[in-house]
């Protein structure tokens, strides 16, 4: 998932050449495209945006994590996470 100064395009190149930019978002590439100079929209794969999307959840569970050891806050006992997850999973323990 990247993006580079030449993943920028003007709205009139990606009419012409759809074919060609879907290709690109197809391998991962993220593409912005400008109208009249200025950045309108931001193009990927639905691939991409799911990885993406999952990425900043990720992170975001990270950042509440984080703050909560900072504020002092205890998690679950682990061997209450543990039959929690193997209830889940239908194991015995």
């Amino acid at each position: 998932m990247q993006h580079r100064a030449q993943d920028t395009y003007p709205l009139s190149d990606f009419r012409q050449r759809t074919r060609e930019h879907l290709d690109r978002l197809t391998e991962g590439r993220i593409e912005t495209i400008t109208q009249n100079g200025q950045a309108a929209m931001v193009v990927m794969s639905p691939e991409t945006y799911d990885t993406m999307r999952a990425e900043i959840e990720r992170a975001h569970l990270w950042d509440q994590a984080i703050s909560r050891i900072d504020a002092g806050q205890r998690g679950a006992e682990a061997r209450t996470a543990i039959e929690e997850i193997a209830a889940e999973l239908d194991l015995e323990l």
